[in-house]
């Protein structure tokens, strides 16, 4: 066990209620649970969102792994891959909230573009277009091909 799995044990044995035992870098499986399972019921692999985002394979492939310890993508990521997903406005804020984020933001100029193409059913592409034309593309989706 490493250092972080020492220390929540022993905040375990010495509690006296569960929510004294106040643990420290805990595992968040619920993202990647899913993500995995949208991709698996849209019929998307890997390689399909690596096509359609800028995220990388090994990234998609970490993000998705329910058994790993994963790092919190970032909002834009998990935005990237909704669209690369074409996610529902539902399925979209579904993904943000499992991430830890808030829903997307009707206030912000480019997150209000992307709501109102998800709500007229626009593909991700077509909304990533739309994006660009406006001039808020390099904006929400600055890194090449993420890790």
């Amino acid at each position: 066990m490493g250092k972080p799995t020492d220390e929540n044990y022993r905040k375990l044995k010495k509690a006296e209620t569960y929510d004294d035992a106040d643990l420290t870098n805990m595992v968040d499986r619920e993202f990647s649970i899913t993500l995995d399972k949208m991709m698996c019921e849209k019929g998307i692999k890997t390689d399909d969102l690596f096509k359609r985002t800028s995220i990388s394979k090994p990234y998609i492939n970490r993000l998705r792994n329910p058994s790993r310890k994963n790092d919190k993508p970032k909002r834009e990521v998990v935005i990237d891959i909704a669209l690369g997903m074409n996610a529902t406005l539902d399925e979209t804020n579904l993904l943000l909230k499992r991430a830890r984020y808030q829903e997307l933001y009707t206030r912000d100029r480019a997150e209000s573009i992307i709501i109102w193409g998800m709500l007229k059913k626009l593909s991700g592409e077509e909304i990533r277009e739309l994006l660009a034309e406006k001039g808020f593309l390099d904006k929400m989706f600055p890194e090449e091909k993420r890790k």
